[in-house]
């Protein structure tokens, strides 16, 4: 089946992460806010507007993020800790894709690779040489 944005439209909530503690670690947040963070539960709202522009909204712990983009065009995000980094959506077969080629400033790549599975969308986040796996079910 091709993939399109409408298969990710609407609004998805947090079910269950695998390897969260470890994938925080790498990116260098201190333990104590790792605690706190691994209560948060994120709701993700997905929807596709005209010519190709897509809204993405990420809510945890009280805070909205949102970001407005088109497929294939590089812009700086709004990031969940407040910063904006440089990163590009693309479609890589049935999978949407985003990748930010300097994530901490020293050229490190983040890949998140997100997928329809069944009534989930499955997001594999890619850090260096760990990987977190976040699971979203449909509202």
């Amino acid at each position: 089946m091709a993939a399109s944005v409408v298969q990710f439209s609407g609004v998805w909530r947090h079910q269950h992460s695998q390897n969260l503690e470890a994938f925080m670690a790498a990116l260098g947040i201190p333990p104590s806010m790792r605690t706190r963070s691994k209560d948060f539960e994120p709701k993700v709202d997905v929807k596709e507007h005209n010519e190709g522009w897509i809204t993405w909204s990420t809510t945890a712990n009280g805070k909205t993020t949102t970001n407005h983009f088109q497929l294939g065009s590089e812009f700086y995000e709004d990031t969940g800790d407040g910063k904006k980094r440089k990163v590009v959506y693309f479609w890589d077969n049935d999978r949407l894709v985003s990748v930010f080629k300097d994530w901490d400033g020293t050229g490190t790549r983040l890949t998140i690779s997100r997928w329809i599975d069944g009534h989930n969308v499955v997001a594999e986040v890619n850090f260096r040489d760990v990987t977190l796996k976040r699971v979203y079910r449909k509202s």
